[in-house]
């Protein structure tokens, strides 16, 4: 793949490598989940949503980056379900605006998509926490941006793939930290699953771009990686081998929203110190900007773990979109009322939430019977008409 860095081909291989190294290490991401619901699932999340956008580039002709990722996106949206899921989808559909046009990634044209997705994944989330994969994603993106900065030729290929090391390096410290970050992890002895699969999609990208194989085993470090996760905070903690910052590479400040119907996502989130219980609600809503907004704000009152995100890069002749919504609420029956009132609703699913006991997790691995279940590619998880 080395030389290679360009177009539809290298996406859709991005794409394939990290659905091949997401299914390999479900087990360990769903093993890691216990924040915001430990439902051990995250695994299957990332991978549904790395899936879709596999399959979208798949049925492209396009050699232009933007339009990839905004497909991708797109698709990977109205068939994200979960935390992790969805806000992978909309790390990846940032990308693509400051993409259009540009058949070839380089590190500077990667550090204007990072910084884009950056602002798509934060500017709207009502209580932002520390430790989680965004936490990760603002340490890639400094990390990118220095490298762009510091490169003497940042549109030349060997810039990009000289900093590609460096980039998984940071994002595997960024995800090494939130276990410090995030009391729930640190109680549980585990990073943050979420942060910990997307650095699983960096190493395939850095595969993409290199040329070099995929190598998990530095990943065997994370502390909850190979062990279940000790949720009720009673065990001690190993310390994990960290390796070498690369100067330079501090952490950034989020970017303020902009209040555009790219902005409005959010994920509220929530204490895993209650038990579990409630429902995990997903729908699709088409509604213009100021509905999507009204919606978010009722659905904060309904529950947590909020996600209201534009599927459409565009408006339709009448002025909306199509919004992916996400929640965890004890009252289904009236955040069903809320989203049908709201506007016309497609594929609404209620699926109830259970905690994966610790006893449990290592003897079910991925399966999770009464969860969620990894849908077969190219079709939409959970749907139901």
């Amino acid at each position: 793949m080395r030389g290679k860095v360009k177009g539809a081909a290298a996406v859709h291989r991005w794409f394939m490598l990290a659905e091949a190294a997401l299914e390999q290490n479900v087990e360990n991401l769903n093993r890691l989940n216990v924040f915001p619901i430990p439902d051990s699932d995250t695994g299957e999340n990332m991978l549904a949503t790395i899936r879709a956008c596999r399959a979208s580039v798949e049925s492209s002709s396009t050699q232009d980056l933007g339009e990839l990722f905004a497909a991708a996106g797109s698709r990977a949206m109205s068939e994200a379900y979960g935390n992790s899921g969805t806000l992978l989808a909309v790390l990846i559909s940032g990308l693509a605006e400051p993409l259009h046009g540009q058949e070839r990634l380089t590190i500077s044209g990667f550090a204007r998509a990072l910084e884009r997705a950056q602002v798509r994944s934060w500017s709207a989330l009502t209580d932002p926490v520390a430790g989680t994969m965004l936490s990760v994603l603002d340490a890639v993106h400094a990390e990118v941006r220095h490298r762009a900065n510091q490169a003497q030729e940042p549109e030349s290929r060997a810039a990009l793939e000289s900093a590609m090391p460096f980039v998984v390096s940071r994002a595997f410290l960024a995800v090494q930290d939130t276990r410090e970050q995030l009391p729930a992890l640190q109680r549980a002895n585990v990073v943050d699953s979420g942060g910990a699969g997307l650095l699983v999609v960096l190493i395939a990208l850095h595969a993409t771009i290199t040329g070099v194989a995929m190598d998990f085993a530095p990943l065997q470090s994370l502390p909850g990686w190979q062990q279940r996760p000790d949720v009720d905070g009673s065990g001690s903690s190993a310390a994990a081998a960290r390796a070498a910052v690369p100067e330079g590479s501090g952490p950034e400040d989020a970017a303020a929203g902009t209040g555009s119907p790219g902005d409005l996502e959010s994920e509220a989130m929530s204490s895993d110190d209650a038990d579990v219980s409630g429902v995990e609600v997903m729908c699709t809503v088409r509604l213009d900007p100021l509905g999507a907004a009204s919606l978010r704000h009722a659905l904060d009152d309904l529950g947590d773990s909020v996600i209201v995100t534009p599927i459409d890069s565009a408006a339709d002749q009448d002025g909306t979109y199509r919004w992916r919504i996400h929640v965890h609420t004890l009252e289904e029956p009236r955040t069903s009322e809320t989203v049908h009132a709201a506007g016309p609703v497609e594929s609404y699913a209620a699926t109830a939430l259970h905690r994966n006991p610790p006893a449990q997790a290592e003897a079910e691995g991925s399966s999770n019977e009464g969860q969620h279940e990894t849908p077969p590619k190219n079709q939409s998880p959970r749907e139901q008409e």
